[in-house]
C-alpha cells in the first residue's frame, strides 16, 4: 500500500522541517509549502493524491484562512483532503471561522507536541 500523502503549509522553515519529519517518521509521505500562494500551488497540482493538509492560519502573502477558503470553494481543482489547523491563533473567534470554513480539525501549536500531532492525524486518517 502506498503511504499516505500530507501537505504542509507552514511559513516557519524550522516547524515546516519539523513537523514534516515527526510526520515522515510515522510513515507518512510530506509535501511542504512555506506560504499560502505556494500551498495552493501544490494543491492544484497534487490536491487529488492527498490524504490531508496541514495548514497554518498566520503566514504572510496569503493566509491559512484564505487558503482554506479557496480550496473549500474549488474542491474539484485543488482537491477534497481534509484539513488540519496548526496555528497559534487560539481565539475562539479564528477557531469558530476556520471550522466556519471547513477545517476538520484544529490544534494549537503551544499546546501540542509530536505524540499529539501524530494521533491527531491518526485520528482524521483513519
Amino acid at each position: 500500500m502506498s503511504k499516505k500523502k500530507i501537505l504542509v503549509v507552514e511559513d516557519e522553515d524550522m516547524l515546516l522541517d519539523s513537523y514534516c519529519e515527526i510526520l515522515e517518521s510515522a510513515g507518512y509521505e510530506t509535501l511542504r509549502a512555506n506560504d499560502g500562494y505556494k500551498g495552493l500551488e501544490i494543491l492544484e497540482s497534487e490536491g487529488k493524491s492527498l490524504s490531508l493538509v496541514i495548514l497554518d492560519l498566520m503566514m504572510p502573502g496569503l493566509d491559512g484562512l484564505a487558503v482554506l477558503n479557496v480550496k473549500t470553494e474549488s474542491p474539484d481543482k485543488y482537491g477534497k483532503a481534509p484539513v488540519l489547523v496548526l496555528t497559534n491563533m487560539a481565539s475562539e473567534k479564528a477557531i469558530k471561522e476556520a471550522f466556519d470554513i471547513g477545517a476538520t480539525s484544529y490544534l494549537i501549536k503551544t499546546e501540542m507536541d509530536s505524540e499529539s500531532l501524530v494521533k491527531e492525524v491518526k485520528k482524521i486518517l483513519d
